[in-house]
């Protein structure tokens, strides 16, 4: 039988309440590893973010806090956003990201046992290479070097033409 009138009801009478708590008290306990990865693991490869940012220096900062928001309860938290500024510096300086219509991409993939870190360029500059020798006294040319010591594991994919994504691996879990 068709319903044929409406009824208004107010909707926090609709909304199951979740618990009984003061909200501005905050959060009662942190969140269980056990239960982040329970979360992590119902996706198959893991969880992934992407964000596109426009390919200024003052967007940096931006893409650090997005990585930090992101992993806020990881422990490579800090490593993870160092990381992504360093790519993320490299990108604007080396490629056409840092063009006046330039972007480049921030993606973050989230398994139990890894946290990966990928920025993405809009090509046509040179690709990284990890493990070059630099100065010691240099005031640049480290950024690839400190990225390697922060990862485990570090790589890039693609080309001038389509871009570039440059990667690092940070495992969490060695014991998985």
């Amino acid at each position: 039988m068709p319903i044929t009138e409406t009824v208004d009801v107010p909707a926090h009478l609709l909304i199951p309440r979740q618990r009984e708590q003061d909200p501005s008290a905050g959060p009662s306990r942190p969140v269980l590893r056990e239960h982040i990865d329970a979360m992590i693991d119902l996706h198959p490869g893991g969880l992934i973010w992407r964000r596109t940012f426009p390919g200024t220096p003052d967007r940096i900062p931006h893409a650090r806090h997005f990585t930090r928001y992101l992993l806020a309860d990881a422990p490579c938290q800090d490593d993870a956003e160092q990381i992504v500024a360093e790519l993320a510096a490299n990108a604007l300086r080396h490629t056409s990201s840092g063009r006046s219509d330039g972007t480049f991409i921030v993606e973050i993939t989230r398994t139990t046992a890894t946290t990966t870190v990928a920025v993405y360029d809009c090509g046509w500059g040179g690709r990284p290479r990890f493990g070059a020798d630099f100065r010691t006294d240099a005031e640049c040319g480290r950024g690839l070097a400190l990225v390697a010591a922060l990862a485990d594991e570090v790589g890039c994919e693609g080309d001038e033409e389509v871009g570039h994504k440059v990667w690092a691996t940070i495992h969490t879990r060695p014991d998985l």
